[in-house]
């Protein structure tokens, strides 16, 4: 993700083109949140070294502030960085609506869906064979378990990318037809 400036750069004219109020309020919030994280960060440290010529239980004491507070620290960069990522999808998101604002929708709907390696090699064989395959074919030339197959279909089915049609005591696998790589 591109590293936000704190002062707007300038264009080729030397003026200094103005950030929406929104950007100012994320580089803000963004300058808070590290700010506090450094002071959270300093304050664990002195309390460590301010511990050391203290007794056991006070250095237990100590020690476990220390740690909260530095617990306290992690969630700030967090916070941070779960910013960042919704600032970036915003960003994506106004991207993609005013490249498409002039553009034709296609009729299709695209849906983008992560496979395992099983998965895909269940998708693969049945591509290799025009789409459907018995389940107990498909175990044998996959090389699957019963139960790991069964798992995997079922994974698959959920995505929406196959369908399990009875066919006497077997199940007879079938790709959907609108699927496409």
């Amino acid at each position: 993700m591109p590293w936000v400036p704190l002062t707007p750069p300038h264009n080729a004219t030397g003026q200094c083109p103005s950030l929406s109020d929104s950007t100012t309020q994320r580089v803000w919030a963004d300058i808070l949140i590290v700010a506090v994280s450094v002071i959270i960060l300093s304050g664990s440290l002195w309390v460590w070294l301010a511990a050391a010529p203290i007794s056991r239980e006070a250095v237990f004491l100590a020690t476990t502030i220390a740690l909260i507070i530095s617990l306290v620290l992690v969630v700030n960069v967090a916070i941070l960085i779960l910013l960042r990522l919704q600032r970036r999808i915003s960003h994506l998101e106004r991207t993609i609506s005013s490249s498409s604002s002039g553009a034709q929708i296609p009729s299709e709907q695209v849906i983008v869906v992560t496979l395992n390696n099983t998965e895909r090699r269940i998708i693969n064989r049945l591509e290799e064979n025009g789409g459907e395959m018995a389940q107990d074919e498909l175990r044998r030339t996959t090389g699957l378990s019963k139960s790991t197959l069964s798992v995997a279909l079922s994974a698959l089915e959920r995505k929406s990318l196959v369908v399990r049609v009875a066919y006497g005591k077997t199940k007879i696998v079938r790709l959907r037809s609108n699927l496409r790589r």
